[in-house]
C-alpha cells in the first residue's frame, strides 16, 4: 500500500512539470540549468524556459516519501491543479530569519527578515508559460548595508541643481519607507509570459529582471537593480545563430520638481538590448551584446524619441555608433560559453566609452562539477576587472543603472574581484561557501562598500591609497523543496575592509526559515 501511495504521489508532480514554464533565474535553479545541461550551451541570456531544458524534472527529489504529508512538502507545490491543457502551481514567498551583529556571544539581535508573499507559475495549452510574485517585505540591515541601501534612495529637488536624498533602495527588490527607528518596509511584485509562437520565435514580456552570463556576476546586465516593464523577442535564425532583444522602460530615481499627481513621477529611460549568438558546435556559444538607456524625460523636459535604437539591429543600441552621448549611453561586450561534461569556461570582454576615452571591463570564469570525483560537489572560481569610470556617462542620470542601482555589478567600477564558491549537498542538506576579495583604488574607507562612482566619479586623482576587502558567506541548510527552493538555514557572513591604515569589519550571524526564488546580491 505504501508502494502504490508513493507512486500516486510521484504520478501527480509529474504531470506538473510544464513544458514551457519560465525556469527562476535565482543562483539555485541557474546553476542547476548549467550544470545539467553538461556538455552544451543551452541559454546564456536568462532567465531560460522550460522547453530548452525541463530543470524541474531532471532535477526532481528522488527520495522516497512514505506519507502524503511528505510528497506536499517535499515534492510538489503546496497548490497543484492540471486540467484541460493548464497546469499552475502555487506557493507561499516567505523569509523569517533572524540574526547576530559584532558579538556573536552576545544576546542581542538586531538584525531580522519578515517576508510574506506568494509565487504562481503555470501553462497554458502548451504554448504560453507564466509566473508571478508579490512579497512585502520588513527587514533590519547590517550598517554597511545600510550605508549602501541609503546612498541609492529616491532624491527629491531642494533648489536648481539640488537634491536631497529619501528613503532607500534595496538591491533586487525596491525602493522603500521607513520601519520602526532603524528597519525598513518594501514591496515589489514581478510577473512574466513567455508564448512560444513558433519553434524559431518567441516572446516574453512583464516586468521581471534579466541576466546575460554564466557567472555568479554579469559585466553585461545583471539582476541587481529591480524589476521593469520589458519585451524581449527570441529569434533562432537558423542552427548556428540565435538573435534576441530586449526593450526596459527604467528609472532614475529623481522625482520631478512639479507634478499634478499626489507624487512626483520619476525621470525615465529607455533600456534597449540585442544579443547575436553564434553556436559552431553544441558546446560553444560566442555572443554580441550591445545594450544602452537613452533619457526619455529629467527634472527640465521631456526628450525626442531616438528611434534608431529601436530598430532591432545589432550594435544600435547605445552611443557605440549612434554617437550622441548626450542622450544615449551603453556598453558594448562578448559574451563566451564553452562547456564540457563536468567543466564549463565562461568570460565576458566589455567595451564603455566614457567622454572621449574607450575603457574596457573583463570576467574569465569556470564551473567544476562533481569536483575531484565527489558526487554533488561543485566548484566555481571567477575573477572580474571593472576601471574607474567604466558604466559612468559625463552625464550622471544616463549611466548603466536603474532605479539609481547599477545595471551589472552591484560595487559599480574601480575594483578586481576574485569570486570563489563551493558547495556540497548530500540528500537535502547542504552546505555552501562564498568568498569575494576585492582590490580597489582611490577613495576611502566608506567607498569601500559604496558604488556612486558610475553615477558621479568623484575620486580625487591625488588620493591613490589602496583598499582590500574580503567577505566571506557560509551556510548549512535543508532543502526540503526543489521547486521553490524552500530551505532550513543557518548562516554566517563576516567582512573585513582595509583601507591605507583604517579598516573596518562586520560579522553576522543568521538563522530561518525562506524560499529564494530571487537574488540579492549583498556581498559587496
Amino acid at each position: 500500500m505504501k508502494k502504490l501511495l508513493i507512486l500516486f504521489f510521484l504520478g501527480c508532480y509529474s504531470l506538473l512539470y510544464g513544458q514551457n514554464r519560465i525556469i527562476l533565474q535565482q543562483s539555485y535553479f541557474k546553476e542547476k540549468f548549467i550544470s545539467l545541461s553538461k556538455n552544451k550551451s543551452i541559454e546564456t541570456f536568462f532567465p531560460a524556459n522550460t522547453n530548452q531544458l525541463n530543470v524541474a524534472q531532471l532535477n526532481r527529489d528522488s527520495i522516497p516519501v512514505y506519507t502524503d504529508v511528505e510528497a506536499y512538502l517535499y515534492k510538489r507545490f503546496p497548490i497543484e491543479q492540471k486540467k484541460n491543457g493548464i497546469s499552475i502551481g502555487i506557493t507561499p514567498l516567505l523569509n523569517y530569519s533572524k540574526g547576530r551583529v559584532g558579538k556573536l556571544d552576545s544576546n542581542y539581535w538586531p538584525v531580522y527578515r519578515n517576508t510574506r508573499g506568494i509565487y504562481v507559475e503555470g501553462d497554458l495549452l502548451s504554448k504560453i508559460g507564466f509566473n508571478f510574485s508579490f512579497c512585502e517585505n520588513q527587514a533590519q540591515f547590517q550598517d554597511y548595508e545600510n550605508i549602501y541601501f541609503n546612498q541609492q534612495g529616491e532624491n527629491y529637488v531642494k533648489f536648481y541643481g539640488q537634491y536631497s536624498t529619501q528613503n532607500a533602495m534595496i538591491p533586487g527588490a525596491s525602493r522603500t519607507k521607513p520601519f520602526k527607528a532603524t528597519g525598513y518596509d518594501y514591496a515589489y511584485s514581478s510577473g512574466n509570459i513567455h508564448v512560444n509562437f513558433h519553434p524559431k520565435f518567441q516572446i516574453e514580456f512583464g516586468n521581471n529582471q534579466h541576466f546575460i552570463g554564466s557567472g555568479y556576476r554579469s559585466l553585461l546586465l545583471s539582476d541587481n537593480s529591480s524589476n521593469s516593464p520589458s519585451l524581449r523577442l527570441k529569434w533562432k535564425i537558423n542552427r548556428f545563430v540565435n538573435y534576441q532583444v530586449l526593450y526596459r522602460k527604467q528609472l532614475n530615481l529623481y522625482r520631478k520638481p512639479t507634478t499634478l499627481a499626489v507624487e512626483s513621477n520619476f525621470e525615465n529611460k529607455l533600456f534597449a538590448a540585442s544579443y547575436l549568438t553564434f553556436q559552431p558546435i553544441d558546446a560553444l556559444s560566442i555572443s554580441l551584446f550591445t545594450g544602452g538607456n537613452q533619457l526619455r524625460g529629467d527634472s527640465i523636459s521631456m526628450h525626442k524619441l531616438m528611434p534608431s535604437q529601436l530598430i532591432p539591429l545589432p550594435l544600435l543600441q547605445n552611443d557605440l555608433l549612434l554617437e550622441n552621448q548626450s542622450i544615449i549611453n551603453g556598453i558594448t561586450g562578448i559574451n563566451i560559453d564553452f562547456a564540457f561534461n563536468k567543466i564549463r569556461i565562461y568570460g565576458q570582454l566589455v567595451a564603455d566609452k566614457y567622454n572621449d576615452t574607450w575603457l574596457g571591463a573583463g570576467q574569465v570564469g569556470l564551473y567544476y562539477f562533481d569536483a575531484f570525483g565527489v558526487k554533488n560537489f561543485q566548484v566555481q572560481c571567477e575573477w572580474n576587472q571593472v576601471p574607474k569610470n567604466f558604466y559612468g556617462a559625463s552625464r550622471a542620470k544616463l549611466s548603466y543603472s536603474n532605479y539609481n542601482l547599477p545595471s551589472a555589478h552591484p560595487k559599480g567600477n574601480n575594483f578586481s574581484e576574485l569570486f570563489v564558491k563551493l558547495g556540497y549537498q548530500f540528500n537535502r542538506f547542504y552546505l555552501n561557501s562564498k568568498t569575494n576579495i576585492y582590490y580597489t583604488q582611490g577613495g576611502n574607507l566608506t567607498q569601500q562598500f559604496l558604488s556612486n562612482s558610475i553615477f558621479a566619479p568623484k575620486l580625487d586623482p591625488s588620493d591613490l591609497k589602496n583598499g582590500t576587502t574580503i567577505l566571506e558567506n557560509i551556510e548549512v541548510g535543508f532543502r526540503f523543496n526543489n521547486l521553490y527552493n524552500g530551505t532550513l538555514f543557518v548562516n554566517y557572513q563576516g567582512r573585513a575592509s582595509s583601507f591605507d591604515h583604517l579598516e573596518s569589519s562586520y560579522q553576522c550571524l543568521m538563522l530561518g526559515l525562506r524560499t529564494s526564488i530571487t537574488n540579492e546580491y549583498f556581498d559587496f
